[in-house]
């Protein structure tokens, strides 16, 4: 009785459908971000506080060679920095964690990007705005290998001849299907040839 209870119970948490909706929105130094994870239609709010205190521990550990009072997080980072923490290695737990997500992560429900930025001179701000679609439009190219778009991606760029401004608004829903990604999973490794 008790196990098939459980075996009920962990059915019917493979076949809901799960969410994972990212949203952060800057609008000059003002940041904003909001993780939710849905459970059919039950919202699971994820405290941002703990999650940056996440981030700034990862940041100290990444050994960058700065002063302690350099090493807290600040708005602007330079590109000498920047290269020297991607070639810091993760820590285990993270790989983990970031193969794991890659795993269940198949399907984006939704992705929205939009940046409204001047630099304050309209020469720079016109190249930034070339370097801003070359990016996120490389972003996009990367996701839409990995992951399959429900709903075609909205990105804009706009460039703002004036003074410096720069807002950020980034939407993403994840969709996540344990069930079907499981059943997926075992008939790759039966199919001949495939998988095993």
């Amino acid at each position: 009785m008790l196990l098939g209870l459980i075996l009920l119970v962990l059915a019917v948490l493979l076949l809901l459908p799960y969410s994972l909706e990212l949203q952060y929105n800057r609008v000059q130094r003002d940041s904003e971000a909001k993780i939710v994870l849905w459970i059919w239609k039950l919202p699971l709010h994820f405290r941002i506080g703990y999650l940056e205190k996440l981030g700034e521990y990862i940041y100290m550990r990444a050994n960058l060679k700065a002063s302690q009072a350099d090493a807290e997080i600040k708005p602007t980072v330079s590109l000498k920095q920047v290269f020297q923490s991607m070639q810091t290695p993760l820590p285990r737990w993270l790989r983990a964690f970031a193969k794991a997500a890659l795993f269940f992560l198949e399907e984006i429900e939704r992705l929205e990007i939009k940046l409204r930025y001047s630099t304050g001179e309209a020469s720079v701000t016109g190249i930034a705005a070339g370097a801003a679609w070359w990016v996120l439009s490389t972003a996009v190219a990367f996701l839409n290998q990995r992951f399959v778009f429900l709903k075609k991606p909205q990105i804009r760029v706009v460039p703002v001849f004036g003074q410096r401004v720069f807002e950020l608004y980034l939407h993403c829903i994840f969709r996540i299907r344990l069930g079907h990604i499981m059943t997926k999973r075992i008939k790759q490794q039966l199919s001949p040839g495939k998988g095993g």
